[in-house]
């Protein structure tokens, strides 16, 4: 499924965003996540982590309406 880079799709409650980061940038109050596949939107307090993680295969779950993201091993 291909979302628009400017916009992102947004996460649901259990839903995870798996793949290698290609991008991160803040657009209207959200930081928009590139992924070969298409975009995810998160909060924008998540810019800094999202950011250092560029280029990494990511896991980014949303749980308990808050977003766990970490670097895949």
């Amino acid at each position: 499924m291909n979302y628009s880079p400017s916009e992102g799709k947004r996460l649901s409650e259990l839903e995870e965003a798996r793949g290698v980061l290609l991008s991160a940038f803040c657009r209207d109050g959200s930081v928009i996540a590139g992924f070969a596949w298409g975009a995810v939107s998160f909060p924008e307090e998540l810019e800094s982590n999202l950011r250092e993680l560029v280029g990494k295969e990511v896991c980014c779950l949303r749980l308990d309406g808050k977003f766990h993201i970490r670097e895949a091993k």
